[in-house]
């Protein structure tokens, strides 16, 4: 016995180690496909690439056969996407500094053979760290004059769109092996900027950066907000979640996007000879944006970062190269000759300004889930041409293991446009003083023990205003209820007219109006709330009529949906549609014990316990949604049983109500085309789809035919 007790010991920490990596590979896979900041769930600091796929490597040893590795969550969509084969390779370009820039002309001209005589030059002092009449290795560079261009480096998403007698073919994501792209087709004919015909019939490849400017996200930022749904945290991150809509291509049209070129690859015989003239043709003959090149100019550099808050885009830095391609092609790569980095190109990154302001105050605000966040707030200082005068402060184990309170002197860093963090703390001034009523509710806080990164503090009421207008918000979201943000659901709640879920749907008119809406106002909510297809648009006898009609009638909503809508910790859409699948009903998801949770396939010892309790504590709260929503599953046995359903192009009713009528009469559906898949549901634009199922014979019909199978 006393053997086994170190196994069996060794047996629940790798469990509960795999439980935490999968919750926390779960939360930030569906932050990354709504766009938002990848944030560690325990942490509140952001993920970089690299730590993410550390955490997949690490799930992987302690459960290779996680749920995770073939569930619903955005690394799905991705390994699922079509993948587009880049050639040549996307690759990025090598990063360099004011004095990487001197020894890079260097090692060109050597490179070149062009023996360059040497003559002094000035650079650029102040911030950069360098000295007026600084010289190199005692024969400072000179270069033929225009040798070299210039242009900025936006701070997108690299893309590659692919043309075939002028006509768009396919579209693809750099991706980290520069070869195998996911496949963005669909996604970008609904792209400002990305021509589905050029005025010239030929085939190439036209590369370039996907971007929200930053006068559209300022408009996205605001939709987002009056529909209650959470605000993306900077415009890259946006764009990056925005163009992978892989199962409803037509909402990438509502991230507003914008496509700019700066290559073009692939072309016979091309009419230029150098990469400025290059960038030009892209424009001036294609009729495609593109971001300005010009000779380099080494003065022009300070110039070009202190043009940053003109522009209407986010950039880091300016793309320095050699402007004859056909020198850049000499100049070979470095590492692989097919996939390495280009010899003849640097990416001179704008340096992150930092300042050092002292605490003044700090504000702390409750979130939905009960946690408390904190924010530094500072006299303003200057960075990347915008005053900041406040940085969140992560959380509680941040605070405390840095010591932070007011007085202390933090770093706060803002690159470019995004928004500003605290990178450190330059001296810490004691114990934080933790408030210990909830800024909301005047309820007890506690910190919730943790080790570590994990140490939060915590409003203990459950009722507490802050959490339930943030819940509220979540479920309206969730279940798909658009047009009403929270400043509108604040209103209600604050007027009483609100408390739960099930209020919104006792919710009429006349009582949206007690709470101080205009009629106008308190009309649209409700609307809202009934999911009447475009409202604003509608008479208001007609209006008044559908409300009445909608306000009779259970809301059909896919069970898994519902469950997701409750916002139990870690347990979201993929636990959803787990629970869903397994049990098949609410009543047997709220009966289910621990034991029959876990056993679940994708649901965790943790996850279990959270479900179980939720249930158990709201159970009053679920019976009175019971009353108004009607949860729906996928009908065993139903017309399509065991088919499998792929959708593309654009439909009236929108994708995602046939794919809902599609699975609540058992078929199942697919983001892309596979010899699994049994039919190819095509509308207008279904593009790439629709070749690819051609080719694979496999039957492509319209939804009047879908109905036929019905």
């Amino acid at each position: 016995m006393a053997k086994n007790r170190p196994s069996n010991s060794k047996k629940k920490s790798k469990r509960k180690n795999a439980d935490d990596l999968e919750r926390v590979i779960a939360h930030l896979d569906t932050l990354y496909e709504q766009g938002l900041d990848c944030v560690h769930p325990d942490t509140g600091i952001t993920v970089t690439d690299g730590e993410y796929d550390g955490l997949r490597r690490d799930l992987k040893e302690l459960r290779p056969d996680s749920k995770l590795f073939d569930s619903a969550t955005a690394s799905e969509l991705v390994s699922q996407a079509l993948k587009v084969v880049h050639d040549p390779p996307m690759t990025s370009i090598e990063k360099a500094s004011h004095e990487d820039i001197a020894t890079q002309e260097e090692q060109l001209f050597k490179w070149l053979g062009k023996g360059v005589a040497v003559a002094s030059q000035k650079v650029l002092d102040g911030k950069h760290n360098t000295a007026k009449g600084k010289t190199y290795k005692n024969e400072p560079v000179t270069y033929p004059k225009d040798y070299f261009y210039q242009a900025y480096k936006l701070d997108g998403v690299a893309i590659a769109i692919y043309y075939e007698n002028g006509k768009l073919a396919r579209a693809g994501l750099r991706p980290r092996d520069g070869i195998n792209g996911e496949a963005v087709t669909d996604q970008v004919k609904f792209v400002s900027g990305v021509p589905e015909k050029l005025p010239k019939k030929i085939t190439c490849s036209i590369r370039g950066e996907l971007i929200c400017k930053l006068s559209d996200f300022e408009t996205v930022q605001k939709e987002l907000a009056d529909s209650g749904e959470k605000l993306r945290a900077n415009p890259r991150n946006h764009t990056a979640g925005g163009i992978r809509q892989f199962k409803n291509p037509e909402k990438t049209k509502s991230k507003r996007l914008s496509f700019v070129a700066y290559s073009i690859e692939s072309l016979d015989n091309p009419p230029y000879k150098t990469e400025i003239e290059r960038y030009k043709f892209c424009n001036d003959v294609l009729g495609v944006p593109y971001i300005e090149a010009k000779p380099f100019r080494f003065e022009d550099l300070q110039k070009m970062e202190d043009g940053i808050p003109k522009l209407d885009f986010e950039v880091d830095g300016v793309i320095i190269g050699v402007n004859n391609l056909e020198d850049h092609e000499q100049l070979g790569r470095h590492g692989d000759p097919r996939t390495g980095n280009p010899k003849g190109k640097i990416a001179w990154k704008f340096r992150e300004e930092e300042a050092t302001p002292v605490i003044k105050e700090i504000e702390w605000q409750t979130g939905r889930t009960g946690k408390l966040t904190s924010v530094a707030i500072f006299d303003a200082v200057r960075l990347a041409g915008t005053n900041v005068s406040r940085a969140t402060l992560h959380n509680a184990g941040f605070m405390e293991r840095n010591q932070i309170t007011i007085g202390s002197k933090i770093a706060v860093r803002k690159a470019g446009k995004i928004i500003p963090k605290v990178t450190s703390v330059i001296s810490g001034e004691g114990k934080p003083d933790f408030p210990s009523e909830c800024p909301s509710c005047k309820s007890a806080t506690k910190l919730q023990e943790g080790t570590g990164e994990m140490l939060e503090l915590i409003c203990e009421n459950s009722d507490c205003p802050a959490q339930n207008i943030s819940s509220l918000c979540h479920y309206l979201a969730t279940v798909g209820v658009l047009g009403l943000g929270e400043s509108r659901v604040t209103q209600l709640v604050e007027g009483e007219a609100v408390t739960i879920p099930a209020d919104f749907y006792r919710l009429d008119v006349e009582r949206a109006m007690e709470t101080g809406l205009t009629v106008r106002q308190s009309t649209l909510a409700v609307a809202a709330i009934q999911m009447i297809p475009a409202p604003d648009k509608m008479e208001t006898d007609a209006l008044d009529k559908a409300i009445e009609t909608a306000r009779k009638n259970k809301k059909a909503i896919p069970l898994w949906q519902v469950f997701a809508s409750f916002g139990i910790g870690a347990a979201g859409k993929s636990a959803g549609k787990a629970l869903s699948a397994h049990f098949g009903s609410m009543k047997k998801i709220r009966s289910a014990s621990i034991e029959e949770l876990e056993a679940v396939e994708d649901i965790g010892a943790i996850t279990a316990q959270a479900i179980h309790s939720y249930m158990q504590e709201n159970s009053r709260q679920i019976d009175a949604l019971l009353e108004f929503v009607e949860p729906e599953v996928p009908k065993s046995g139903g017309s399509l049983d065991g088919l499998v359903f792929c959708f593309s192009g654009g439909f009236p009713d929108g994708k995602k109500h046939w794919e809902k009528e599609v699975e609540l009469r058992g078929g199942k559906c697919s983001s892309s085309v596979s010899k699994k898949t049994n039919y190819l549901v095509a509308g207008p634009g279904s593009g790439s789809k629709s070749e690819k199922a051609a080719k694979l014979e496999i039957p492509i019909i319209s939804t009047d035919e879908l109905l036929e199978l019905f």
